[in-house]
């Protein structure tokens, strides 16, 4: 029977935790790393409602994109998603900037999702996180912008919508704060969230900011990170919970 750590070596193989960028809190995070494992449950973050779904699932582990814990605590409250796990016995595994950088990953399910040719990374470190392709046809932002939208069941904001694209770069989630290592990288950068800053300094930079959604533009490869793990552990049974944070209206 695998183990909690068994699941920790397998996605430390296609997405080394030692990758992690130095603010992130990737790894296990809650449990025992001794424990067996028969079923696991994979989403984005441990939510409360998340969390229901998983024990109602009877799942002895959860894997998880975000991680449960950022900062170092000084205590937990009852009502949390921490505290949840920890009374119900759940292991939890955390893949979050290593899963962002890996080949595979995050940024790679999403360039492929809008169809992008020849990527490849912007660069070493963190840059590596940006995936730049380039799209089998050039096209104005505004039909990108639809693209992403189809592509992703998401709203979509963007800037300079007129400009002429033919390379994207992507960076699911907060990806807006690699905007100046784009000029002349890229036409187009779709992203998860932008500020009202990032969308002026994308027009001075240049490159139309494409804003999509950081559960949309991330969610999409949990899907992913769930078959590979299927793939690797065929006697578990894996729940695949999805929980967008918002609703749009309007």
């Amino acid at each position: 029977m695998a183990t909690v750590r068994d699941i920790y070596n397998f996605i430390d193989s296609i997405a080394p935790f030692s990758s992690q960028v130095e603010w992130d809190n990737s790894g296990i995070l809650v449990g025992d790393e001794k424990a067996e494992v028969k079923k696991i449950a994979v989403c984005l973050d441990a939510t409360m409602t998340g969390l229901d779904k998983a024990i109602d699932f009877g799942a002895d582990l959860v894997v998880t994109h975000h991680p449960v814990i950022w900062d170092p605590l000084k205590f937990v409250a009852s009502d949390t998603a921490l505290s949840k796990a920890i009374r119900n016995r759940l292991n939890i595994i955390s893949c979050h900037t290593n899963w962002d950088l890996a080949d595979g990953g995050v940024n790679c399910v999403l360039a492929t999702m809008l169809g992008l040719e020849n990527v490849s990374k912007l660069g070493e470190g963190e840059l590596g996180m940006v995936r730049v392709g380039t799209l089998p046809v050039p096209m104005t932002a505004r039909d990108l912008a639809e693209l992403v939208s189809d592509a992703l069941d998401t709203v979509v904001s963007v800037t300079s919508p007129d400009r002429e694209v033919k390379t994207v770069g992507v960076c699911g989630g907060a990806g807006a704060s690699f905007l100046p290592d784009l000029r002349g990288a890229c036409d187009a950068f779709v992203t998860g969230e932008a500020k009202h800053n990032h969308f002026l300094d994308a027009n001075d930079l240049g490159v139309s900011l494409l804003s999509a959604g950081h559960y949309e533009t991330e969610n999409i490869s949990m899907p992913v990170l769930m078959n590979l793990l299927k793939t690797e552990f065929s006697d578990i049974e894996f729940l695949l919970i999805e929980e967008p944070p918002v609703e749009y209206i309007g």
